[in-house]
């Protein structure tokens, strides 16, 4: 089943590989796997299986750039923690100054240090069977009392419909006239990344965690939490170090 899928998906590469040039469907960054997405019929959505076929999870990025690649994301526990998580560890925004923000990335092999103020890092706690925010205060090198978390019984079940077969799409982009075009060239097969591996991972640094949590500056959800999909990535560099890479 799985086999067949693939060849589904590298026949609808092609078809789309051939088209050269194609105007993105979107603005910003997701532009990318929007705009790949629409062309080969997969519906945008949240849905716990994978986005094609139920098994080929779709990643897109830009052939040059060397920003991370998202595994998935996912709010940690307990419900609403992220706005407590902004408010006593954020910072000012730049712009609305009376708002706070919160951009910081870190993993489980060392803190890390936001804003001069405080260190994050992820802590796996086997007993408890579940990864732990943890966050330092840099003046004296306490550790806060905050709680937030991940239960494994969830990263579990995201790891196994998600992540298991990852299909990674690299372009070309351009821009012309204010618009920005995409010339998809290159798609290649991710396994092997099992829960195992991934907690083993986090530890040594090389999935790490993103926070990114800013705040709706117009309309009805002016000063609310606006988490612009905090989660766990991988640098493209480091791809060969958790997965199987097999090009279509």
């Amino acid at each position: 089943m799985v086999d067949k899928i693939i060849e589904g998906f590298q026949k609808d590469f092609l078809a789309i590989k051939g088209k050269g040039w194609i105007p993105s469907n979107r603005f910003h960054d997701t532009g990318i796997g929007k705009t790949f997405e629409d062309f080969i019929g997969v519906i945008e959505n949240n849905k716990t299986s994978a986005d094609y076929g139920g098994v080929l999870e779709l990643k897109s990025t830009r052939e040059l750039s060397e920003s991370m690649i998202t595994l998935f994301t996912k709010s940690p526990d307990p419900r609403g923690i992220n706005t407590e998580l902004r408010e006593k560890f954020g910072y000012f925004d730049e712009e609305h100054q009376d708002m706070k923000i919160l951009h910081t990335t870190f993993s489980g092999n060392k803190f890390n240090t936001c804003a001069d103020k405080f260190g994050f890092a992820l802590e796996i706690d086997e007993k408890g069977q579940k990864i732990d925010i943890k966050i330092k205060n840099l003046k004296d090198n306490s550790i806060e009392k905050f709680e937030a978390f991940y239960p494994f019984k969830i990263l579990y079940k995201i790891i196994e419909n998600k992540c298991k077969n990852i299909i990674l799409i690299d372009a070309e982009s351009k821009k012309e006239k204010g618009a920005e075009y995409f010339k998809f060239n290159k798609a290649v097969l991710l396994t092997g990344l099992t829960f195992e591996v991934f907690l083993k991972s986090i530890k040594i640094g090389t999935i790490k965690y993103d926070v990114r949590l800013g705040v709706y500056r117009t309309g009805d959800k002016k000063g609310k939490t606006h988490d612009h999909g905090s989660g766990f990535r991988i640098h493209k560099s480091d791809l060969n170090k958790v997965f199987q890479i097999e090009e279509l």
